[in-house]
């Protein structure tokens, strides 16, 4: 009769720790919002089954995401994919450092598609085009992107973002505007046409980061911040009704339609940044983040 292999109470205790220390190692799982996205989309990673006590970080093209928590208890990162990003095979990777042990590590891979962005046009008088030009422009790309830096835990924005003024789409998010033959930049958000002095809502609530009506390529701009990285930004205004610091709910008036700094007719130039980075306001209209 075969004899029995015998454990000692120790040697029982020690597996279980071996195990459970395994399953606590790998527990956490990592979903995206999809493994095909495009470029000028947002990408959502959500950490799922973390652990309170463990810090969490992400990376990302050789870039770090901020992580920040959700009502539900999981951690969630908001990834903006440039218009320029190479189209390719990219890994998220997320790292869990508990105390007292050594950094855990998963990744998902996906597959960033390549969008066809198309030329546009565009004429602009010998006033305006010496704008582009213009010592003074970098003072307000410097304030512009300051603004967009700004980084708070808290989700202000509520659903879906809305359409700050309901009008004809005359210029797409990434189109590579070019004046005459020379290639000026790719668009990086909305070109809306609609009568000046047009009220312009917030399209979701936050706080006013920036309101100034001395820009002269912007012309009259304001920045809305709506946490966790997520900004949107309102060009070429006529007038600005808020003042920075101010906090703005969904639909509430910031401003009117305007035709200030470069611009060839009245509209609102309207863009959406996660973390700096514009990409497709389109998308946070279509969806909820």
């Amino acid at each position: 009769m075969r004899a029995r292999p015998i454990f000692s109470m120790k040697s029982v205790i020690l597996i279980l720790l071996i195990s459970v220390f395994n399953l606590r190692a790998w527990a956490f799982e990592i979903r995206l919002s999809t493994t095909t996205p495009s470029q000028g989309d947002t990408l959502v990673v959500q950490v799922e089954g973390v652990d309170s006590q463990s810090s969490y970080s992400c990376w990302f093209n050789a870039k770090e995401y901020p992580v920040y928590p959700t009502e539900s208890g999981s951690r969630r990162i908001l990834i903006g994919l440039p218009y320029n990003i190479v189209a390719g095979r990219y890994a998220v990777l997320i790292l869990e450092k508990g105390k007292e042990r050594k950094k855990k590590r998963k990744y998902k891979l996906l597959t960033v598609s390549k969008e066809t962005f198309r030329l546009s046009y565009v004429t602009f008088s010998p006033e305006k085009r010496e704008l582009i030009g213009s010592p003074l422009v970098q003072r307000e790309r410097d304030l512009i992107a300051d603004a967009l830096e700004i980084e708070k835990e808290r989700q202000n924005w509520e659903g879906k973002f809305i359409l700050p003024v309901e009008g004809k789409i005359v210029g797409d998010y990434g189109v590579k505007r070019v004046a005459g033959r020379e290639f000026l930049w790719h668009h990086k958000g909305l070109d809306i046409k609609v009568p000046e002095g047009t009220p312009v809502q917030a399209a979701n609530s936050g706080e006013v980061v920036l309101a100034d009506d001395s820009f002269y390529l912007h012309g009259k701009t304001v920045i809305v911040d709506h946490g966790q990285g997520v900004a949107t930004i309102y060009l070429h205004l006529k007038s600005i009704n808020v003042s920075k610091g101010q906090r703005v709910s969904k639909g509430e008036i910031i401003g009117r339609v305007g035709e200030t700094g470069l611009a060839t007719g009245p509209h609102l130039h309207w863009g959406l940044c996660v973390h700096g980075v514009p990409v497709n306001p389109l998308s946070w209209v279509e969806r909820e983040y």
